[in-house]
């Protein structure tokens, strides 16, 4: 793989640039582990909100409980779950840059800069997820998958990208900063 660069263009420095190499990218191991986690938290929240519309609905005597399920039935087992994980990867990465999958993997979804990517992005990210097989992109020799690629996304190791952007800042002491 070919080194990509990450570019910073804080204005209180110079403009430097962060190669992004091969070592930064979330290894497939742990991009697997990820979808596994997020997959079982994605049903867990399911049936959590299931829970808690069953125990309003007894509790308030209100009949919402079969709205629900009708819900359910009408979009599928398939149609619920895309439903629920469409918002979760928004939510999550849209205000974290992380899912819970990639917080226990320490993964984070930067930018080509460097930074957590915009709502645009991660708009874009969470559509190109519902393409068919995307899940099998990670197949391919990039190391990214098909919704990274769409949105401009990388998703890197978060302390091992830490440690690179602070070694760029102490690489960058003593020098002039151009205004």
């Amino acid at each position: 793989m070919k080194n990509i660069k990450l570019k910073n263009t804080d204005q209180k420095s110079s403009d430097f640039i962060y190669i992004l190499e091969k070592k930064l990218l979330t290894s497939d191991r742990d991009r697997f582990f990820n979808c596994i986690i997020d997959f079982v938290f994605i049903l867990v929240t399911i049936f959590m909100v299931t829970f808690v519309i069953v125990i309003i609905g007894n509790i308030l005597q209100w009949d919402i409980y079969r709205m629900w399920e009708e819900t359910l039935i009408s979009l599928g087992f398939i149609g619920t779950y895309l439903s629920f994980a469409m918002v979760y990867y928004f939510i999550f990465e849209g205000l974290f840059g992380r899912t819970l999958g990639k917080i226990i993997t320490g993964s984070v979804v930067i930018n080509e800069y460097g930074l957590k990517p915009g709502f645009g992005a991660i708009f874009k990210r969470t559509l190109s997820r519902l393409i068919p097989f995307d899940a099998l992109s990670f197949l391919g020799e990039s190391g990214r998958m098909w919704h990274d690629s769409l949105s401009d996304t990388y998703v890197v190791e978060k302390n091992i990208l830490e440690d690179q952007m602070k070694l760029q800042e102490l690489n960058l002491i003593g020098t002039e900063d151009i205004i």
